[in-house]
């Protein structure tokens, strides 16, 4: 008897096991975020966004912003770092500062679909 209540018990942990790994996963592609671009010419400034966006996929908002800002202060003409200074500060509440950080995506990152039609963006930048 035992072993089959222990048994019983084994599979639900394995299935609850499953289940958060699966709705973690889910949760975390949610959150839009963009990677250091390959043959970005400042390695240090590609290392601290992607260091920042690994900080966002957690919901570290406000871990995550200070590295997008060096991220900006070392290449200030990539998009990717203010968009996700965006996502970070819209995470905190910080909706005016999050809104200048996509202003600033969006007038760099014109050629770039991927921020043009991100609906976070889009949503702070009505026009």
């Amino acid at each position: 008897m035992k072993i089959k209540q222990f048994g019983s018990l084994f599979v639900i942990l394995i299935a609850l096991s499953t289940l958060t790994a699966c709705y973690g996963k889910a949760a975390v592609s949610k959150i839009p975020h963009f990677s250091s671009p390959s043959g970005w010419p400042n390695e240090e400034a590609s290392a601290k966004n992607n260091e920042g966006v690994d900080h966002l996929l957690k919901s570290h908002w406000d871990t995550a912003a200070p590295f997008f800002k060096e991220s900006i202060r070392l290449s200030p003409s990539f998009p990717e770092p203010y968009f996700n200074l965006g996502v970070a500060l819209d995470g905190m509440g910080k909706q005016e500062e999050a809104t200048e950080a996509f202003k600033s995506a969006k007038s760099l990152g014109t050629d770039d679909p991927r921020i043009m039609s991100s609906e976070i963006l889009k949503a702070h930048i009505k026009s």
